[in-house]
């Protein structure tokens, strides 16, 4: 049970425009960190693959901005569950999400997999960092 007084429910008041500034700036987080000129040479390395190898781009891409909507929307229900309303508090926020929940859950997908551990710090690295740009930016905005 949630504490009283308190709501599961998304906030009325809820910033949609920070929710879609945190969304794409996820995208461009992992447009920028898997190019060529970051990590995208290795991550294709380690993984034995080309981006997007043998699929449609057209659903990948919508795909990763409906994910990237669903994360915002997340991040900024918590920030607003844990009364978040700073960029810097709201870039905790998201550091602890990142290393407390995502690069965590990813981990056990790469141990089993057999993929070398730095394939888990480039994909866990992305999702950290973008986890904390959009708290900050949902803590500041929201």
């Amino acid at each position: 049970m949630p504490p009283q007084g308190s709501s599961l429910a998304l906030e009325e008041n809820v910033n949609w425009l920070a929710i879609i500034i945190a969304a794409i700036a996820t995208i461009v987080i992992g447009f920028l960190w898997y190019g060529n000129w970051a990590f995208g040479k290795s991550w294709m390395t380690l993984s034995g693959r080309t981006m997007g190898q043998g699929q449609q781009p057209g659903p990948l891409y919508a795909l990763t901005v409906v994910a990237a909507l669903v994360q915002a929307i997340t991040m900024a229900w918590l920030a607003g569950q844990t009364g978040t309303h700073s960029g810097s508090a709201g870039g905790l926020l998201g550091l602890f999400v990142g290393i407390g929940f995502i690069a965590p859950a990813m981990f056990a997908d790469v141990l089993f997999a057999g993929r070398p551990p730095r394939l888990h710090a480039i994909t866990a690295g992305y999702q950290v960092v973008a986890a904390i740009v959009q708290g900050a930016i949902i803590g500041f905005l929201g």
